[in-house]
Parts: structure tokens; sequence; C-alpha cells
């Protein structure tokens, strides 16, 4: 099993290149989630599990906003999802020097607290593919670029990664990690990001640099002596606006999961590590066998969460996926990934919630541009606990039965243990079973509260569809 980057090292070979911790809660200002050692905690003391999607694609064109309406927010309020990784980029910021678009930020906001307001967590992801739209990419706007699109190694399209080690791209990366004025002009424009949201308590942190490509420098010396001190700088600003929240960083994205990141610990409070995992197969096409795939997915996983340990922070995955075109072969996947997400008792957010999905037509959108849901949504909608009065010692959950398992251990959190009930899976209802305590439905939101005895200290909760 390939991590997706170390499949496309093996495809890069081919191409021609024209020349050329501490994790204790702290902060000033009030966020509805914090770290607590490998978890992430509300204000109750409850472990929460996050369980969203990126969006996402559509923000990497103009006008960069994954969202034509408030309608989009509503349909994935009904998948039972509470986290959304909210992609922007720094040319919609700043698309000229020195000058920002501050209606761009009120667009963000108002698309944010579309949300927030439904009760779903929010990260802002600062995106970049390819550094910038002139590489076939997204992220930096074209002042913030340097060297020639022509000597780009293959079209704009679906191959699109393979670009990364071209000139331009190397040139432009080069020179953003040895740049400090360049690192400021970034930095000053996610101190603008941070300041908006700071009093929106839903919007719970900032990943600070999606899928950090090296430039000319090696992986081991790029994280050590590069990205580790770009990430200081990017903390420090963001926590001079909004100094309660959670920080989602990533590794160099060739070392997300096997062979491990040498990231040294960054030595802050509230940080999530959060690294990137796609199987290769499932984005040629050529996925055949799907238990080999999940075993890889597997183990991957526990490299993760390894090097989570390493660092003293949580471990979340950011992105995962297949493309549409590995066919229903896809859905058995994405229901792998999720199954090891419960296995490893992880959260992550599965790429992408789109509607145009035209980036390099790139087709992993979970919905058509008339928003109707594509097959991959079944799979995305499936009962997990969103939050759990107590350490977890197992999540479960047949795709075959509908059956769902719950074990976790503690005492003295005294809110309710809240699992999602998504009525796509359980259409005639549910039959549960619990260790102790009692347990209530909300049809509302479509969530079961179970609210344990007080001094037991082991717990469990079944669920079954009726």
């Amino acid at each position: 099993m390939m991590h997706r980057w170390a499949f496309i090292l093996l495809l890069l070979a081919a191409v021609p290149f024209s020349a050329g911790c501490s994790t204790s809660h702290s902060g000033t200002s009030f966020k509805a989630l914090h770290t607590d050692g490998p978890w992430i905690k509300d204000a109750e003391g409850r472990v929460v599990i996050l369980r969203g999607v990126n969006a996402g694609g559509d923000s990497k064109l103009p006008p960069f906003l994954p969202f034509t309406s408030e309608t989009s927010a509503s349909q994935l309020q009904s998948w039972g999802i509470n986290c959304v990784r909210f992609v922007t980029v720094w040319e919609g910021l700043e698309p000229t020097e020195g000058i920002y678009d501050t209606a761009y930020l009120d667009d963000l906001a108002q698309q944010v607290d579309w949300l927030t307001s439904r009760g779903i967590f929010v990260f802002i992801d600062m995106h970049q593919d390819l550094f910038a739209r002139e590489f076939c990419g997204d992220g930096a706007p074209s002042w913030a670029a340097t060297g020639d699109p022509s000597q780009l190694a293959v079209s704009c399209g679906q191959n699109w990664f393979l670009n990364y080690p071209s000139p331009p791209v190397t040139q432009s990366f080069t020179r953003f990690w040895t740049d400090t004025t360049l690192q400021a002009q970034f930095i000053g424009a996610f101190k603008l990001v941070a300041a908006k949201f700071r009093n929106n308590n839903m919007v719970i942190g900032y990943e600070l640099f999606n899928e950090p490509w090296s430039g000319s420098f090696t992986g081991s010396a790029f994280e050590n002596n590069y990205l580790a001190p770009f990430y200081d700088k990017v903390i420090d600003a963001i926590r001079s606006q909004d100094p309660g929240a959670m920080i989602f960083f990533e590794p160099f994205v060739l070392a997300g999961g096997i062979p491990q990141s040498n990231l040294p610990p960054l030595h802050r409070t509230d940080i999530v590590y959060a690294p990137h995992y796609y199987v290769a197969g499932a984005l040629t096409g050529s996925l055949s066998n799907i238990p080999a795939a999940v075993t890889g997915i597997d183990q991957d996983l526990t490299a993760v969460q390894q090097k989570a340990g390493q660092l003293g922070t949580p471990a979340f995955l950011g992105e995962f996926g297949a493309y549409p075109v590995t066919g229903t072969s896809g859905i058995s996947l994405i229901q792998g990934y999720y199954g090891m997400l419960d296995k490893h008792l992880m959260g992550g957010t599965i790429w992408d919630y789109a509607i145009a999905d035209t980036w390099n037509n790139e087709g992993m959108s979970l919905v058509n541009p008339d928003m109707s849901e594509r097959p991959y949504v079944a799979a995305v909608t499936r009962p997990y606990p969103m939050a759990i009065a107590g350490i977890p010692t197992l999540i479960s959950f047949s795709t075959t039965t509908g059956d769902f398992r719950l074990e976790f251990s503690g005492t003295g959190v005294t809110a309710p243990t809240v699992i999602a009930i998504p009525p796509q899976v359980y259409p005639q209802g549910i039959s549960v079973q619990v260790s102790d305590g009692t347990s209530a439905i909300d049809p509302a939101s479509n969530e079961l509260y179970f609210t344990t005895t007080a001094g037991s200290s082991q717990h469990w909760i079944t669920i079954a569809p009726k």
C-alpha cells in the first residue's frame, strides 16, 4: 500500500520537465473546543469526534467561496456532520499586493455563519495546491508567484499534481520558504482572517498551510529548518488575534503516514496534527483490491497516531476520499476509510463538498451542480459519537447490518454522550441498549443522548435498526 504522494513520486520519474508540547487548554478568548492530550474536548469535558467535509474545491477559483447559497449548509446539516474544513485562499484575501479585499472577508464570514448557526464546527484552512493558479493550482496571488508557467510538466487537468517538481512551482516554494518578507505578507492576510472570526466560538481554529511542498529542499531538512519555524510565526500571528483558537497543522506532504514525518514538536497548546491520506489507486481509477486498500489505511493511520503521540497532539485526518471513476468500489473504499477512523477513534473531513467541481476537472464533489447527492454521500452519512462523556475505547459500525456500538470509560462528566443517528441509515427507527443510565432521541436533530449513571466507570451503548 502506497501513500498517495509516494505513488505520485513514481509517476514523476517518467515525466520530462522543462529546464530551467503541552496540550492543556489556554487562551483568553473562549472557543467551543480545546485539546487535552490526544483528545479534542468541549467545555463540559466530553471527547469530541469531528466528522465532516471539506468545503471545498469551489473555493479554489473566483469568487473563492465554497457555496452559492445557504441551502448548502442545510444540506450538510442533514448529513449529520459536525465539522467543516472551510477552504480559503490568499489570492482572495490579497489579490493586489498590500490591498486586502474586505468584501471577500465579509462573504467568508457570512458563509461560515451559515454553518456555525446550525451547530457545525468550522476551522479555516489556508489552502494552496501548486502554490498559485498560474501553475494549474490555487492559493497565492499572482504577485507572490515566480517562474515561467510554460515550464510546467503537464497541462491543467486531473494530473495536475505532476507539476509539483516542475521549475516554476519549485522556484515559488523555495522563494516562499526563504523570503521572510513574503511570509510576512502571507501572515498579514491570515491575521485578518483570525481577527474576523475571533468572536465566533464555533470557529474552533485555523489550519496553517495545506499540503506543504518543500521546493528545492529535502523533506527532513525542510520540516525542521523551514516548515516548523514558519509554523511558529503563523501560530503567534493567529494567536495575537484569536488567542483561544485551535491550530491544525500538516507535515511535509509526502510524509502524511508512511513514510513518517520528521516535523519536530511545536511546543504549543491546543494544536492538532492533521495530515492527509489518499489511497493511490483511488486517484487513478485503477483500484481493484478494496480489502488491501483498507489494510493500508489502517497501517497509515497507525503511523499518523504514532507521530501525533510524538508531537503531543490529537490526530485528525484532514483529507481523504476517492475519485468517482473508481465506480461502485469507491463507496466500499469510503466506507473503509470511515471504518478505520472508527477503529483509531479519530476524526476526519472528506474531500470534497463542491457544486461546480471545475477545478482541474477534479470530479470529487459529493454533490452535482443541481445539489443532488452523488453516491458517496451514502457512505458519509453514518452514526458516530459526536461527544463522549469519557474516554472512548471502541467505536464500531457495520455497513451491512446497521449495528453501532460505542464503549468508553470515565466518571465525573455529567453532560450526556451524543450520537448522530442519520435517518438515511435508520429509516424505520432504532433499537437501543445501554450498560447503565438512560437514553433519549431528539427527532429534530436526529441525535441520541446517553446519560450515564453517576459512579459507574465503564459504559457501552449499542444501536440497531428496527
